[in-house]
């Protein structure tokens, strides 16, 4: 904990102003395994169909590998400015911008791409925002399993998806997995807070 006695559990919090912006920056979104599964299901679609029409296997300047929703024009998901899919969107979505563990201050600065986000607003703070880190630990699974099938499999194979979705299924229900990977995080956070000062 930070020699003040701050702790990023009381950093502030973020209020979505719902503009949408983030959702039409940039030309592909991230999915896991599990979003492939939970969005083809909320669509009515088969996984292959869902992954076909809307996906493909990216290569990103950072080395990854991983599965993305195309969107040469935006999330093709948005509607107007707001999430068409929200109850099933991908778990990358869900914990934007807290994920980045960023102080406020600092993460003002790597979204200026996106002027009208709420998070322009808000006051300059040296604590990250309220995160839900067992959230955080979620995310970071699903793409760690993620990653690893891409890695594996060249293209998306359903028999092969269904067998890792289902191995990262079980993961996330490791309740002493996830409090362990939040415990990291938030000493991840606080780290990067105190580097800040």
């Amino acid at each position: 904990m930070p020699e003040d006695g701050r702790s990023i559990i009381d950093g502030p919090e973020f209020h979505c102003g719902c503009c949408g912006l983030c959702c039409r920056r940039d030309p592909y979104y991230g999915v896991s395994l599990l979003d492939i599964r939970n969005i083809s299901a909320g669509l009515g679609m088969g996984a292959a169909d869902f992954f076909d029409r809307f996906c493909a296997v990216v290569d990103t300047p950072g080395g990854f590998r991983y599965p993305a929703i195309l969107a040469p024009d935006g999330c093709p998901f948005l509607k107007g400015a707001l999430c068409g899919i929200h109850v099933v969107k991908p778990i990358g979505c869900w914990a934007f911008p807290e994920s980045a563990l960023l102080p406020v201050r600092a993460l003002k600065r790597s979204v200026t791409a996106i002027p009208t986000c709420a998070l322009q607003v808000m006051p300059d703070d040296d604590r990250p925002l309220k995160a839900d880190l067992e959230l955080l630990a979620a995310r970071d699974l699903h793409f760690e399993h993620t990653k690893r099938y891409f890695e594996e499999h060249p293209v998306f194979d359903e028999p092969s998806w269904r067998e890792a979705t289902d191995r990262l299924i079980a993961k996330l229900r490791d309740a002493k997995e996830l409090e362990r990977r939040s415990e990291e995080l938030r000493a991840k956070a606080e780290a990067l807070m105190n580097a800040s000062q």
